[in-house]
């Protein structure tokens, strides 16, 4: 997980959406041993799995597609939770294959926190461990350009958005769970920025889509939803002294091809400040990218 006012987040949103789509993790290396067995309904050879990979992560031809995701927040110290705010969450993503079998990709992210109870965008919120009232800082990221090899191997940038990304990647886990395919994810991050201390970010989830468009090949984007946490040190603009604990995310979400698909709060929280995304998402992508900030 993962938004605009917590670009970690957004940075593990991008480590779902790519093996990370847009910070650096290897999404399937070739050869990599998955839980498929032949007879089972899964893909077992690295070319089906990586065929399968990229239609339920990505699409499999040129074209846009977009991903939503919406969850809460929380405060973790030890086994205990204090729900800290809600989240709402869109990436929209330009992708076109290569004639050497790999594909290059632009995303742009675009998040929002919001209240618990009316599910409304905040702007500010009161600490529920501190008490401090505290601004919640606002800024799309992206459009990040990027580039993948034909085994889905992710080049990584050198920085994005100023600020430079390690990752450790787990290898994604197959699963048939009646006429579904579900995929699990695991990665660990760590992001350093400039003048700030880094931060940790794991996060991992399961990805499932009908298993008769993830696994044909006469399909190019299968349909898929998403369930997710993610566990990180604090954003720093929830001020948390130390030794309060983590933050932990849940979330769950839904890829589309069609922006008005996406969900109607988000879309018109970015109407707000945006409108000419709306009225033309695909002019996003064309932008200066902005500073990664948090």
């Amino acid at each position: 997980m993962f938004d605009q006012g917590d670009e970690a987040q957004a940075f593990s949103r991008r480590a779902m959406l790519g093996g990370t789509l847009a910070a650096g993790s290897l999404a399937l290396a070739p050869g990599v041993a998955l839980a498929a067995k032949k007879g089972n309904g899964l893909p077992t050879t690295a070319a089906e799995q990586i065929a399968t990979v990229r239609r339920m992560r990505y699409r499999a031809d040129a074209g846009q597609f977009f991903w939503w995701f919406r969850g809460r927040t929380y405060a973790q110290q030890g086994a205990k939770l204090t729900p800290l705010c809600g989240m709402v969450f869109g990436s929209l993503i330009d992708m076109a294959p290569l004639d050497d079998g790999g594909f290059e990709a632009r995303q742009y992210e675009i998040g929002f926190r919001t209240d618990l109870v009316t599910g409304e965008r905040i702007e500010k919120m009161r600490n529920p461990l501190t008490g401090e009232m505290i601004d919640i800082p606002f800024a799309p990221v992206g459009p990040t350009p990027l580039r993948y090899s034909a085994d889905n191997l992710l080049d990584l940038p050198k920085t994005i958005g100023g600020s430079s990304f390690t990752y450790e990647h787990v290898p994604e886990i197959f699963y048939r769970a009646g006429d579904d395919i579900c995929l699990q994810y695991e990665g660990h991050s760590i992001i350093s920025t400039p003048g700030q201390s880094d931060r940790l970010i794991n996060e991992i989830g399961t990805i499932t889509s009908p298993a008769l468009e993830a696994l044909s090949p006469h399909v190019k984007c299968a349909s898929a939803s998403i369930q997710g946490t993610d566990v990180t040190d604090y954003a720093r603009w929830f001020k948390m002294p130390p030794g309060m604990g983590t933050q932990t995310l849940r979330s769950i979400g839904r890829k589309v091809t069609r922006f008005a698909d996406m969900p109607a709060d988000w879309i018109a929280m970015v109407e707000k400040f945006d409108p000419e995304l709306v009225r033309n998402p695909g002019s996003v992508f064309g932008r200066a990218q902005a500073t990664y900030r948090n």
